[in-house]
């Protein structure tokens, strides 16, 4: 498949929670909302391509005693079940444990030694390529139609396996020599053509942005939206609030 996006804007909300898609409206006007705070406060927004921003509602952690759910268009466009791309999804590894016992290395799916690098660097991890078992878990958070019926963009979750250079012990006493990590990733994918996409293809990203949690997607009148969930550093302060990217489906050529 061929496909040409241009990146046309990157709307950031204001924290740094998981964030979906209410919907996209026929003006194009996107509604989104988080979820952030240890007790899963929620904020609503309606965003114009213009970067001004129509409404916004917001608990404030519970200081809002105020607070409404937006009102929503009736033409909205929403987020679809994810049931043409569900081929993409497997499990069956713990997300930590003793690699021999269980087996880990015929459960994860192997990776080459170039994509293992680029993981490592992509995600600063201090290992070496080897320790990088491969992909034990896929489960897809999203999918949005390119071209119907075949072609749809998904954002996907997987969890990553390593090996630890020594062997720790959990909070109940339990031992675990490897460990799992959480990597986010968006790509195409046609469930009638491909298994499981090349690596390359899939780290590869969206022209214009890079994406750090890529959550949510919905396509409607030539644009792709994609909800990026926000993150935070290792000591818990903000690192990147979540945010709505936008791009243009310029050319999409249908596949044989």
């Amino acid at each position: 498949m061929q496909e040409s996006f241009e990146f046309i804007i990157s709307l950031p909300l204001a924290h740094t929670g998981d964030c979906s898609l209410i919907g996209i409206a026929a003006d194009l006007t996107i509604y989104a909302e988080e979820m952030y705070g240890e007790d899963g406060w929620l904020a609503q927004y309606a965003l114009k391509l213009d970067e001004k921003t129509v409404t916004s509602s917001d608990e404030n952690s519970g200081m809002n005693r105020d607070f409404e759910m937006l009102r929503l268009p009736t033409d909205l466009v929403r987020s679809q079940p994810c049931k043409h791309t569900s081929a993409l999804n497997f499990g069956g590894a713990r997300h930590r444990g003793m690699r021999e016992p269980e087996r880990i290395a015929e459960l994860v799916r192997p990776l080459t030694i170039q994509t293992k690098m680029t993981l490592i660097e992509r995600l600063k991890l201090n290992i070496m390529p080897p320790m990088l078992l491969g992909v034990a878990e896929s489960y897809v958070l999203a999918e949005a139609p390119l071209i119907s019926p075949n072609v749809f963009m998904v954002c996907r979750r997987l969890r990553l396996a390593y090996i630890l250079p020594q062997a720790k012990y959990a909070a109940d006493h339990q031992p675990y020599d490897y460990d799992t990590l959480v990597l986010y990733i968006a790509h195409d994918y046609n469930p009638h053509v491909d298994d499981e996409i090349p690596p390359e293809r899939a780290l590869a990203g969206l022209p214009g942005v890079q994406l750090r949690r890529p959550m949510d997607c919905i396509v409607r009148d030539q644009h792709l939206f994609i909800a990026d969930g926000g993150t935070v550093t290792n000591s818990g302060t903000a690192e990147q609030v979540s945010t709505i990217h936008v791009w243009q489906i310029a050319k999409i050529e249908n596949p044989k």
